[in-house]
Order: C-alpha cells, then sequence, then structure tokens
C-alpha cells in the first residue's frame, strides 16, 4: 500500500498533542483540580475563564450574558438570558446549577483544567485533518482511512465522555473509561504512523510475541494503575486528614497489592525480552530507551509507594507508562505492516 510523509507527519504531531494532553490530565488528577471548570465545554459559562471571584460575583448594574454564573450563598447561579442586573438580586433571572453539588471557585484549579481542555481541542486539529485526507484517498490505502477515522471518533467519544465526567463530579468508573480511551487513541496513532514509515528488518517470531506479550501486560496495568488512583482519590475524600503516607496502607481493596505485584510480572517479562532479542540478535527500534523508561517507572513507583505519592510523581508515572506502551507497540505495528 501506498505510504503518505503527510499522513505519517500528522500522525506524529497528533501523537504529541495526545501525551501533553494525558500529561495535562494527569496535572489535573494530582492537583485536584477536575472540577476547576463546573460546565463543560464553557468554564463558568466563559469562553476565558475568570481569575478571581469577582467575575463570579453578583453586584449592582453588572451585564451578564446567558448561560455566564454566579457564587452566591455557596452555590452556583447560571443566567436565563442576558440583562443587567437591579438593586436586588432577582431570582428569575437565574436558574440554580445542579447538576453536581461541587460549589467551589478555585483560580489555580480553574485554570489547570481550563489549560487541559485548551490542549485537548488543539489536539483535535491535526486529527481532523488525518480523518480528511484518509476519507480523501480511501481508494489508495484504505487502512489510512479506518485508522485515521477511528480516532476521530474515539477523540470525540472522549470529548463526550469528559463532558459526562465534569457534569458527574468525576465519576469513577467514567474516569477509568476517559484513560482507556487515551491508550487507544495512542495505539491508533502509532499503527497509522507505522503504516506510512518503511519497515526496518522483521523481527524474529520469539522477540515479536514476547512484545506483544509485554504490550498486553503494560494495558493491564495502566488499566489496574488507574483503578488503584481511582480508590486513593476516594480515600482522600472520606478521610482528608489522613497523611499521604499512610493512604495505600488504608485501602483495604485488593487493587493496590495487585497493582504493586503485577509490576514484577512486567519486570520479569522485560528480562526474558531483553534475553530473547540478544539471543536472536534482533534489531529492535528504540529497545534501549524502553529497557530505561520499565526502569524509570519502577524507580517513580517505589517513591511514590514508600514516600507518600508525592504530587510530583503522579504525572510522571502516568506518561511514563503511555511512553512505555509506544515504545513497545511501535515496533510491533513496523513489524506487523507489510512491506
Amino acid at each position: 500500500m501506498e505510504r503518505n510523509p503527510l499522513v505519517r507527519r500528522l500522525a506524529t504531531i497528533s501523537l504529541v498533542f495526545i501525551f501533553l494532553v494525558i500529561l495535562a490530565g494527569s496535572v489535573v488528577r494530582a492537583t485536584g483540580s477536575g472540577m476547576g471548570c463546573p460546565d463543560w465545554p464553557q468554564c463558568f459559562g466563559y469562553t476565558i475563564p475568570p481569575t478571581d471571584v469577582e467575575t463570579l460575583t453578583w453586584r449592582t448594574g453588572r451585564s451578564f450574558e446567558e448561560g455566564q454564573m454566579i457564587l452566591l450563598k455557596d452555590q452556583f447561579w447560571v443566567a436565563t438570558a442576558d440583562f443587567t442586573t437591579g438593586d436586588a438580586f432577582a431570582s428569575e433571572n437565574w436558574t440554580l446549577f445542579d447538576r453536581h453539588d461541587y460549589n467551589i471557585f478555585n483560580p489555580v484549579h480553574t485554570w489547570i483544567e481550563f489549560i487541559n481542555r485548551l490542549i485537548g481541542a488543539l489536539s483535535g486539529l491535526p486529527v481532523l485533518a488525518l480523518a480528511i485526507i484518509g476519507v480523501w484517498g480511501v481508494r489508495r490505502n484504505i487502512w489510512n482511512t479506518i485508522l485515521s477515522v477511528g480516532v476521530l471518533f474515539l477523540l470525540l467519544f472522549e470529548a463526550w465522555l469528559g463532558k459526562l465526567v465534569v457534569d458527574g463530579n468525576l465519576v469513577p468508573n467514567q474516569i477509568t473509561i476517559h484513560m482507556m480511551g487515551s491508550v487507544a487513541i495512542v495505539l491508533l496513532l502509532l499503527a497509522l504512523r507505522a503504516r506510512n514509515t518503511t519497515s526496518p528488518a522483521p523481527l524474529p517470531l520469539p522477540v515479536r510475541n514476547g512484545l506483544l506479550f509485554l504490550l498486553v501486560l503494560i494495558v493491564i496495568q495502566i488499566f489496574l494503575g488507574t483503578q488503584t488512583r481511582e480508590l486513593v482519590d476516594v480515600a482522600f475524600d472520606h478521610n482528608e486528614s489522613v497523611l499521604r503516607s499512610n493512604i495505600i496502607p488504608s485501602i483495604e481493596a485488593l487493587m493496590p497489592k495487585i497493582h504493586r505485584s503485577f509490576a514484577w510480572v512486567i519486570l520479569i517479562v522485560t528480562s526474558l525480552l531483553y534475553y530473547l532479542r540478544k539471543k536472536h540478535q534482533a534489531v529492535v527500534p528504540g529497545f534501549g530507551a524502553l529497557i530505561f523508561a520499565i526502569g524509570l517507572e519502577w524507580s517513580v513507583g517505589i517513591v511514590l509507594y514508600f514516600l507518600g505519592l508525592p504530587k510530583a510523581m503522579q504525572p510522571v508515572h502516568l506518561v511514563l507508562s503511555i511512553g512505555i506502551l509506544a515504545s513497545i507497540s511501535y515496533p510491533l505495528f513496523l513489524s506487523f505492516r507489510k512491506t
């Protein structure tokens, strides 16, 4: 099939944006900024969110546009039309914002969440371009069409799910699905890039199978990690006085222990893969970076567990896991691609 250099470049740009989205999303989770914007797609009814509570404060003689919000008596209210306020608060001009019960304005959280959304919106531009090119060239390369349209569909699904997450005040299961959707987008973009790249020498079957097995394990581990993180969030919500260093031991569920133990399985399989690669003298693109990333991920995991989940390490831990996923899947996609 015909290779398209433009598709390869756009897939690379899209991957960079998706990694930035994942990083920004992780910072949002680590800082507790997920509800920094209580509505979606706007933020407090504004295209550019407020920087101080004065913007959300009712006062006489102030003009509001439909959809803009105020914080009054610890509740958010939404303007039902464009109007200018009179001498007293008129409830008929407002409707109570009741999608959820989170009624806090924190400008730092607001702007962290807004930047996360902005990066997500920008990521849609190269993805849309990929889909247009894919559909336009469907007769020359059907796989470019399928993969690029699949990426666009998943990105739209992620945007819709993001709205549900906000409306539901960070419903746990939806957050996990949100994360796994990002993983699927990364895999599709890597497959698209591989299909438009010259293939290296074919991988020996044992090495290829080892990479495939490790890829499955990494996807499972990302899922386990996301579930563990949700349990941590719930534990913090139910016991705000607990020390971060004690939060993991305080969780009664088995998920954190499974996540920790599964890391040993990944280490063993990685060691076996290293042996197979050396035995068969296989050329695996980016293999050195993969081994380094897995070792670094282990180190970060140890820091998170024993040093009380430092916030700065949480985004690093997540982005490294996606980087490992990419380092495994890309040579695999290259090896499966027909020359």
